[in-house]
């Protein structure tokens, strides 16, 4: 998970770019290619979506989250971008112009911390005296697994806590004993069916909107058609993927290419619509304050965000706005 003072930096450094032209026919998502977050924009590119609402997008970018998805719209001068959460607050509390026009990934309830199979801790509570490893310090990884072992009445003094890096440097420190849980997340859950076992999940933890689609004012104002369309078709791909999640599978694997076989993928999209992964579209503020408050816990959130203006709903369709 992206680190707040890495999201400020880059934004900052995509945001220096000189204007160009907006290049309309491509947008940038979190994830696309590799995570589950990308999948309602794989699903609208393989069924057409986007040409029938009225957009001509060809071509999506994948990053690696946070920052660098930032980087890449104000870099590229792209019209709208799938981006962590946190990130969308930090570029615009630093008074960046960007607007969030679309709720995205409702929830963070598709990491789990797991362990091997013939391992002694079986439940939350088990950690106490053990090792549990997150990606970085003062990352919503870190964040969010400190408040899963307080919920379950741990100190978190009695738990060895460790910034191992990516998700999978993690698992390979767990498959070699270096560590007593690791986070992990979709697909590649689906991808090692059966390798680990679940210790906890963040299903008691207030919901928190994962990643939202955000575009800029000025964007807004001079091709607000473009973002309503953008909107409109994920909206369309979101609701196939829970009438057919099979066939969604199919078509984000489809989309995807050698990086997620077709099985992984329908696992993965049926472990979603589990949990009401992707939103729709509509604006869950209560979702966004509370991943206000966790970046708050970390202390590098000190500034209220003032939601009125970094919240714009006036391209989602009439049904969604809250």
């Amino acid at each position: 998970m992206t680190n707040l003072k890495n999201s400020m930096a880059v934004a900052l450094l995509g945001a220096a770019v000189t204007a160009t032209p907006v290049r309309a026919n491509e947008i940038v998502v979190t994830g696309f290619g590799a995570l589950m977050t990308g999948g309602p924009v794989a699903v609208a590119l393989e069924r057409g979506e986007f040409k029938k609402n009225g957009v001509d997008i060809t071509a999506v970018q994948g990053s690696l989250g946070g920052g660098t998805t930032l980087r890449n719209m104000f870099g590229g001068n792209l019209p709208y971008a799938e981006v962590a959460t946190s990130a969308a607050i930090a570029a615009f509390n630093e008074g960046f112009d960007i607007r969030i026009v679309n709720n995205s990934i409702r929830t963070l309830e598709d990491l789990s911390w797991v362990t091997m199979p013939d391992s002694p801790v079986k439940t939350i509570k088990d950690l106490v005296g053990k090792r549990l490893s997150y990606t970085s310090p003062r990352s919503i990884s870190e964040t969010v697994s400190n408040m899963a072992l307080e919920a379950a009445g741990i100190k978190l003094e009695s738990v060895n806590r460790l910034a191992l890096g990516a998700v999978g440097a993690g698992l390979a420190a767990l498959e070699k004993g270096g560590t007593d849980a690791a986070m992990i997340n979709e697909p590649l859950f689906s991808a090692r069916q059966g390798r680990y076992r679940v210790v906890f999940n963040l299903s008691n933890l207030p919901r928190m909107s994962q990643t939202v689609g955000v575009t800029t004012s000025e964007i807004l104002k001079s091709s607000p058609q473009k973002i309503r369309g953008i909107v409109a078709a994920r909206r369309a791909a979101v609701d196939f993927i829970y009438a057919n999640p099979e066939e969604a599978g199919r078509l984000i694997a489809k989309r995807y290419g050698d990086t997620l076989p077709v099985d992984v993928s329908i696992r993965a999209v049926k472990n979603m619509v589990a949990i009401n992964y992707w939103s729709r579209g509509e604006i869950e503020l209560a979702g966004m304050q509370a991943m206000a408050a966790a970046l708050e816990r970390t202390g590098l959130l000190k500034q209220a965000v003032d939601w009125n203006k970094l919240i714009d709903q006036s391209q989602l369709p009439a049904d969604l706005r809250r």
